[in-house]
């Protein structure tokens, strides 16, 4: 009984740590400008690190664990780097491992391969030089290095994005990840562990939006589609101000523009779909209303402009009024000093109105090609791509066997 106590509070404890380094992860861009840690970022967590592990499995234990994960890390900062991406610092996060933040995603998945595959090839070499000094003073303090090496790489190479392994497996087929999970729940019930309960979570999170990317493509089309209605408005227009720029009522014009705005919105506001959208079962539903939601964007953007142009305008006539007056109140020998305001143009405004479209519209362009053809890869990259992982895969779950077995033979020796 006393036995079970025990495991149930050591399983609450890693439970709580697994939960505190969750959230430290997803609070790291606000811990970084609340320290201004820069480039000691790694240094103190992994100091941070290095104490937690040590206080609970002593500091043969964290030290070989830390090392481990800092060389694994370096790994993935060199193949990004290689690949001209920009990166975080590798911070460590007691009892969840470490991780480096991307701030761009790669060009492609083949890319993106590239980056995570090297995470477990250095993690192979880290402790390579292990297997040659127990070989030769037979330390036990070796063995546990190349078991926990092999194990943590192997680990992380399991077919699960956003394991090394998932993404790396991205490349052959996505379909690869829901295979991934369903190992996965078996596991979760025979051994329950807070680290694969999150790897799980985060699994099934990453496959449900590759699953839904289809839908998000759809959405980006709808957005696109917008845009160039906007446009082709725009165009129309400016057409028609050049027409009445020179009336006298040309504010009361950009008003009326500004009444069709403000009528509009409210129509699409009244026909917005509402409640809840079931996902796939509702998606045109859910379409309907991501369309509605942007074409309100965009003529709240368009309201700004002309409020801004019918602004100008007003600012331009009371300009000319003034300077009117001066030329009848002045003396005739003062009128050669006073310079009439030039007419009032509205190009200015329409051209950096198009120019800010045109960015949003090219954004989305972008952000729908890299969508669309992320996983696209040739046979040969896939080909490749298998046999470098299934090869990785091999010798790591070679050494931890052998790895395993040195565990076995020195267990009484390794404190």
């Amino acid at each position: 009984m006393a036995q079970k106590a025990e495991k149930q509070n050591q399983s609450r404890i890693w439970t709580i740590i697994a939960g505190i380094g969750l959230f430290l992860l997803s609070k790291l861009k606000w811990v970084f400008s609340l320290l201004k840690l820069g480039k000691f970022a790694t240094l103190i967590s992994m100091f941070i690190s290095l104490g937690a592990y040590a206080a609970f499995y002593g500091w043969k234990f964290a030290v070989a664990i830390v090392y481990l994960i800092f060389v694994h890390e370096m790994g993935h900062l060199v193949a990004a780097k290689q690949k001209g991406i920009k990166t975080s610092p590798a911070i460590f996060i007691p009892f969840m491992g470490a991780a480096i933040g991307m701030k761009e995603m790669p060009k492609n998945a083949k890319d993106e391969a590239y980056i995570a595959y090297a995470g477990p090839l250095f993690g192979l070499l880290s402790f390579l030089p292990a297997v040659f000094l127990y070989e030769t003073t037979g330390e036990p303090f070796w063995g546990l290095v190349i078991f926990l090496g092999a194990l943590i790489n192997l680990f992380n190479l399991f077919p699960v994005s956003p394991l090394d392994g998932g993404r790396i497996v991205g490349v052959l087929s996505t379909k690869i990840w829901f295979i991934g999970l369903l190992l996965v729940i078996p596991y979760l019930f025979i051994s329950p562990d807070p680290i694969i309960f999150l790897v799980f979570i985060f699994g099934i999170l990453t496959w449900w939006k590759r699953v839904r990317e289809d839908f998000e493509q759809d959405k980006l089309k709808e957005t696109l589609t917008l845009f160039q209605s906007e446009q082709d408005k725009l165009t129309e227009i400016n057409q028609e101000m050049d027409e009445y720029k020179d009336m006298p009522n040309f504010g009361y014009i950009i008003g009326t523009y500004l009444e069709d705005v403000r009528v509009a919105k409210d129509r699409l506001k009244r026909n917005m779909p509402t409640g809840y959208s079931f996902p796939v079962l509702q998606d045109k539903k859910k379409i309907r209303k991501h369309r509605t939601l942007v074409e309100i964007e965009i003529l709240n953007n368009r309201e700004r402009f002309l409020q801004t142009l019918l602004k100008e305008y007003e600012s331009n006539q009371r300009q000319r009024e003034y300077i009117h007056n001066m030329y009848q109140e002045a003396d005739p020998e003062e009128m050669a000093a006073i310079e009439e305001l030039p007419n009032f143009s509205h190009s200015n405004l329409f051209e950096a109105y198009e120019q800010s479209l045109l960015a949003e519209k090219a954004k989305t362009e972008k952000q729908f090609e890299q969508t669309k053809n992320y996983y696209v890869s040739n046979t040969k990259t896939k080909v490749i791509v298998l046999i470098m992982y299934l090869l990785l895969a091999g010798v790591l779950s070679a050494f931890v066997v052998y790895g395993n077995q040195l565990m076995d033979a020195n267990r009484f020796l390794i404190s």
